[in-house]
C-alpha cells in the first residue's frame, strides 16, 4: 500500500465489555475503528476478542520496537503483571482493560507501532464492517424474541471453579486462524511500513571526533598517558559503531 493510502484514515481504539469465555477465561471486545480523513461518514471497523495473555504479549512486542526507535518524547506506557488470585474481581478486570485501551492509542501517533506487523496480527481473524450503514438498516429489523438485559448494571464475567484458578494466566495463547479474504481487507487498512518514522529521524553517518570526545571519561580531567586516552576514545567509537550497525539493521527489516 502506497505512504498516500496508509495516511486516508484516523484510528481509534477501545477496549469493552470483558465477558467470561467458555474455557473460563476473561476476554474483553477490541474495537479499531478507521475513519476517513476524506469524507468522516466512511467509517470502516474490526472487532476481535482478546484475553489478557494477548494483550500481554502485544506489549512486549510493541515496547520491544519503540526502546529500538530511541524516542525519547514519551514513555511508553506500563501494562498490569499477571497474577494468580485476585485476577476475576472488578477492579482487576478494569484495570487490565484499561491498560490494553491505553496501549492501543499510545500506538496512533508512531508509525512504527500503528504500522507494525505485530498490531496487524493481533487483529488477525476480525472482520471489516461499515458500522454506520449497519445502523442504517436497523429500523427494519423486527424487535428481539427474547428481551434483552437491563443496561444499568454491570454484567462482569464470573469466577472460575477453584479447580481452574491458577491456569489462566498460564495458558498458551491459541494459534491464529488461516488467512481468509476477511483478512485481505484488513491488510488494506493495516500498512506494515514505517517510511514516515525512518523520514522523521534519517540515519546518521559516524560521530564526529567532538561528539566522540563527549563519550571520552578523560576529556575533562586531562589524562597523563596519550595511549590510555586514545584507547578509550577507539574503544567507545568501536561501541558506537556497533550501535548503529544494530539499528540500521533492525530498520531494514521492517517491510516497506
Amino acid at each position: 500500500m502506497s505512504r498516500q493510502a496508509k495516511d486516508d484514515f484516523l484510528r481509534h481504539y477501545t477496549v469493552s465489555d470483558p465477558r467470561t469465555h467458555p474455557k473460563g477465561y476473561t476476554e474483553y471486545k477490541v474495537t479499531a475503528q478507521f475513519v476517513s480523513k476524506k469524507d468522516p461518514e466512511d467509517v470502516k471497523e474490526v472487532v476481535v476478542w482478546k484475553r489478557y495473555s494477548d494483550f500481554r504479549k502485544l506489549h512486549g512486542d510493541l515496547a520491544y520496537t519503540h526502546r529500538n526507535l530511541f524516542r525519547r518524547l514519551e514513555e511508553f506506557p506500563p501494562f498490569p503483571r499477571a497474577q494468580v488470585f485476585g485476577r476475576f474481581e472488578a477492579s482487576v478486570i478494569e484495570e487490565r482493560r484499561k491498560g490494553a485501551e491505553d496501549l492501543l492509542r499510545f500506538t496512533v501517533h508512531i508509525p512504527a507501532l500503528n504500522n507494525s506487523p505485530q498490531l496487524k496480527e493481533f487483529f488477525r481473524g476480525g472482520e471489516v464492517t461499515r458500522p454506520l450503514e449497519l445502523s442504517r438498516d436497523l429500523h427494519i429489523l423486527p424487535p428481539p424474541l427474547v428481551p434483552t438485559p437491563p443496561s444499568d448494571e454491570p454484567r462482569l464475567p464470573q469466577p472460575l471453579p477453584m479447580e481452574r484458578r491458577g491456569l489462566e494466566e498460564l495458558e498458551v495463547p491459541a494459534d491464529p486462524p488461516p488467512s481468509s479474504p476477511a483478512q485481505e481487507a484488513l491488510d488494506l487498512l493495516f500498512s506494515c511500513g514505517s517510511e514516515e518514522e525512518a523520514s522523521s529521524s534519517p540515519a546518521r553517518g559516524p560521530l564526529s571526533e567532538a561528539e566522540l570526545a563527549l563519550f571520552d571519561p578523560f576529556s575533562k580531567e586531562g589524562d597523563p598517558s596519550p595511549a590510555r586516552r586514545e584507547g578509550v576514545k577507539r574503544k567507545a567509537a568501536e561501541y558506537l559503531k556497533r550501535a548503529e550497525e544494530i539499528l540500521q539493521g533492525h530498520l531494514t527489516q521492517i517491510p516497506p
